[in-house]
């Protein structure tokens, strides 16, 4: 439900950051009234719009180099070419101007000529509007229900992360057509939350439903540029070598929406537990939470979604008598079901060795289970795995360090940042 607050991603891979460091603050009116002792609301109205960027071309956790900031053209002939340029902001004049030979690359002119002949430009990103984005919320404090609180919201708002168009070719050259980024609006969310303690056992429960019935999700990226091609059909008197999309025939010039809004439905618990002095390791405290959750999409059989590590489309190839396709994707794309866990420890032992110095090591592992989500931001990658064993050391409240280790698997191809392993070493001091 914590969709207004867009995020400054490179905040997150700081070493020593934390979630609440990386949400950007927002320009908005609120307002709260308390109803009753147990029943109150709240309401805010934002001024202005303000996008989540994902990690930049380039970057150690980037997984994509066209769509995000840096990415300046997209190459259609899996593999066959080489690229035009290797510094993005040489690609107008090399690729659009026809100045070949001012290419960083050290090709001859001839294959300068034939990335270019490949490389799909990208044009203006479209942001959303300023206005139209606000919310209300209701919470109820029920008593008798153990103090069990109990919260509706509901919220108009706009895509916080880009999605991906087109602009189909208007003659032969590739450079005629474009993509673009934007930012679907008005998206609808409604949800439900409580929170409360179960006493016998001391954990600390809580749980969210959330529906979003004209949620936009990503048309499989593969389709969409078949489609921004697909005016070069007319004169290509080859069947074999007509570019296919499910997204159908465009003529020239068209634009090609890349999204498509469908219903979404997610559900996920939290559980907490906190272990005092007599443990089973020893520890001054012992905190461990368990999340679970679910997602289901009302995704159309007869249209592929984006999914990550579908890199050829899901249609014919060249041993089914569809050359502009390498071979099938058969795996990856997006499912109506998703779902998967997260698990984390952590365990406080103060005045280590009779030092001032406090230990608290702690443990990770989050794994998803079946299904994939569609994107953007899919919660779910099937088989796809993490996780992270790390220790922070505090001296008397001043000095804080903290050493981590984060390995990603599983999920296969699809798993894309399955060669990001790292390990985070951090030092604060507070004053």
């Amino acid at each position: 439900i914590n969709s207004i607050n867009p995020v400054d991603v490179s905040k997150l891979r700081v070493a020593g950051s934390e979630l609440k460091q990386a949400f950007l603050p927002v320009n908005m009116l609120w307002g709260s009234y308390n109803f009753t002792d147990n029943f109150s609301g709240e309401a805010f109205y934002l001024l202005d719009f303000q996008k989540t960027d994902p990690d930049p071309v380039g970057t150690y956790f980037s997984t994509n180099d066209f769509a995000v900031i840096g990415g300046r053209y997209v190459m259609l002939n899996f593999g066959t070419v080489p690229q035009p340029v290797i510094n993005t902001d040489l690609f107008d004049e090399v690729c659009l101007q026809g100045n070949f030979a001012a290419s960083d690359t050290g090709l001859p002119a001839n294959l300068v000529a034939a990335g270019c002949s490949a490389a799909f430009p990208r044009t203006k990103t479209r942001n959303a509007k300023d206005n139209g984005q606000g919310g209300i919320a209701l919470r109820y404090l029920a008593e008798n229900l153990n103090n069990t609180e109990f919260a509706f919201y509901a919220m108009n708002y706009h895509s916080r992360v880009p999605l991906i168009s087109g602009i189909s070719v208007t003659n032969s050259s590739v450079t005629s057509g474009s993509y673009f980024t934007e930012y679907p609006e008005n998206i609808h969310l409604f949800g439900v939350s409580f929170n409360t303690q179960l006493e016998a056992s001391g954990v600390a429960l809580q749980g969210e439903f959330s529906y979003r019935p004209n949620q936009p999700f990503q048309i499989d990226d593969v389709e969409l540029l078949f489609a921004g091609l697909s005016p070069l059909n007319a004169v290509i008197q080859q069947p074999y070598l007509r570019f296919i999309s499910q997204l159908g025939q465009y003529g020239p010039g068209e634009e090609i929406p890349g999204y498509e809004r469908h219903k979404i439905a997610q559900l996920q618990f939290t559980a907490t537990k906190v272990f005092g002095p007599g443990n089973w390791v020893g520890a001054n405290q012992v905190a461990m939470v368990a999340e679970v959750g679910f997602t289901n999409v009302d995704l159309p059989d007869n249209l592929r979604f984006n999914g990550d590590g579908t890199d050829t489309g899901g249609g014919g190839d060249v041993n089914t008598g569809v050359g502009r396709n390498p071979i099938t994707q058969v795996g990856g794309f997006p499912t109506r079901f998703s779902w998967g866990y997260r698990i984390a420890a952590r365990a406080d032992y103060n005045n280590v060795w009779g030092t001032p110095i406090n230990l608290s090591p702690r443990i990770a592992f989050n794994h998803d289970v079946n299904g994939t989500t569609p994107g953007p931001g899919g919660s779910f990658v099937e088989g796809r795995k993490s996780i992270t064993i790390g220790t922070e050391a505090n001296y008397l409240s001043n000095w804080v360090f903290d050493i981590s280790y984060t390995n990603f698997f599983g999920g296969g191809s699809f798993n894309l940042i399955h060669d990001r392993d790292f390990v985070q070493v951090a030092a604060r001091y507070s004053f």
